[in-house]
């Protein structure tokens, strides 16, 4: 079984498959960095492995129930490795000030990209995943997080489930969309056996200048996976007493879209396919 934390250890691709992963658009980032969305800031989801939740029903995506909210633990309750521990437990993270130390990488990470994390997580009730890929300045120390690739399958799904590696995001369904980066430090030397410790890690966003093709084929084939799903939300219905799930939708995407604004009546038509 999976651990119940990634270490941010990093495998070396051959030459070959490096260049196979350029082509695809697959751009591995060197640096043990990984980003999720949460429901909660407070909420990390520490586990690689994706077994479906307790609670729901892994036969497909028609029989799929809603995954319940899940309570986070503190990193001091965990002790030592354990592969019997569940690997979706969700553990609270540390600051860098709590244990007196800084950062010791950046982040900065694209408007698009934030986008497509939004939209993702904004049409399903159950949880998401998806990859990221980037760039890292080991210059500088800057990991810039230029590129999400939506998974287009159930966490149910233990095929697909093998193929996530690191970095990537998980989203929970939630009332608020909140981006919530985090590094799993490795635990300290005397404590080899212990579980990394999820620290909260400040990022710097950047607006891009114009919203690229691919995010916006992205969005399109992610409409198309979930259409017809039961766990797809229904945005005609209310969120709150005057506003749709829609309007929800619309006002989250408001902050993460390009400096060119022209770009406006490409989400409409996007828009349109959720009617």
């Amino acid at each position: 079984p999976q651990s119940l934390a990634s270490e941010g250890e990093e495998e070396e691709l051959p030459e070959e498959e490096e260049e196979e992963a350029a082509r695809e658009g697959r751009v591995p980032v060197p640096e043990p960095a990984a980003l999720k969305k949460p429901e909660e800031r407070s909420k990390k989801q520490q586990g690689k492995s994706l077994v479906e939740p307790a609670g729901t029903d892994p036969g497909g995506a028609g029989k799929r129930l809603e995954v319940k909210p899940r309570v986070p633990v503190r990193y001091c309750t965990l002790g030592t490795r354990d592969s019997a521990r569940n690997p979706q437990t969700l553990v609270e993270v540390t600051s860098f000030a709590a244990i007196n130390k800084f950062q010791p990488f950046n982040v900065a990470i694209s408007s698009n990209v934030l986008l497509l994390l939004d939209f993702h997580s904004h049409l399903t009730r159950s949880e998401v995943v998806g990859y990221l890929g980037g760039r890292w300045d080991t210059n500088t120390q800057l990991l810039t997080v230029l590129r999400a690739f939506p998974c287009r399958s159930r966490l149910g799904d233990a095929e697909a489930a093998g193929a996530v590696e690191e970095p990537f995001y998980h989203g929970n369904p939630g009332v608020e969309s909140k981006i919530a980066p985090f590094w799993v430090m490795p635990p300290p030397e005397q404590r080899p056996n212990d579980y990394g410790i999820p620290m909260d890690v400040e990022v710097t966003y950047i607006q891009d200048g114009f919203l690229t093709n691919d995010v916006v084929q992205e969005m399109t084939l992610l409409v198309e996976f979930y259409k017809g799903a039961p766990d797809l939300v229904k945005f005609q219905e209310l969120w709150s007493q005057d506003q749709t799930y829609l309007d929800k939708l619309k006002g989250s995407l408001a902050s993460r879209t390009p400096k060119d604004q022209s770009f406006t009546h490409v989400l409409e038509q996007i828009f349109s396919l959720l009617k």
